[in-house]
């Protein structure tokens, strides 16, 4: 594509986390993953599922991406009171607008 803009985002990974949580707690748990570093956005959704969060890591040399995605699923996420299951969708290819 010429003369598109996209941000660069090769330098971090994003993954898109699924949530279930107890019914009536979407509130609480919506504020306490926006206090993750690595969450980026919270969305209440309708479905099969009742929060999208969406995580965002620097990719390193060190420690892969998907090794750091999944410390913060089964780490913190996880561990929430409340959560009671979780899906994480990790995109093969980006695309972003600035």
């Amino acid at each position: 594509m010429e003369n598109a803009q996209f941000r660069d985002i090769r330098s971090t990974a994003r993954a898109f986390l699924l949530i279930n949580v107890v019914t009536g707690k979407e509130d609480i748990i919506m504020e306490k993953l926006l206090k993750l570093k690595e969450i980026r956005e919270v969305h209440l959704v309708p479905g099969d599922y009742d929060i999208l969060a969406v995580i965002e890591v620097e990719t390193g040399l060190i420690k892969p991406a998907p090794e750091k995605l999944a410390e913060i699923v089964k780490g913190k996420v996880r561990k929430i009171a409340g959560v009671s299951h979780t899906m994480t969708l990790i995109p093969l290819i980006s695309k972003v607008k600035k």
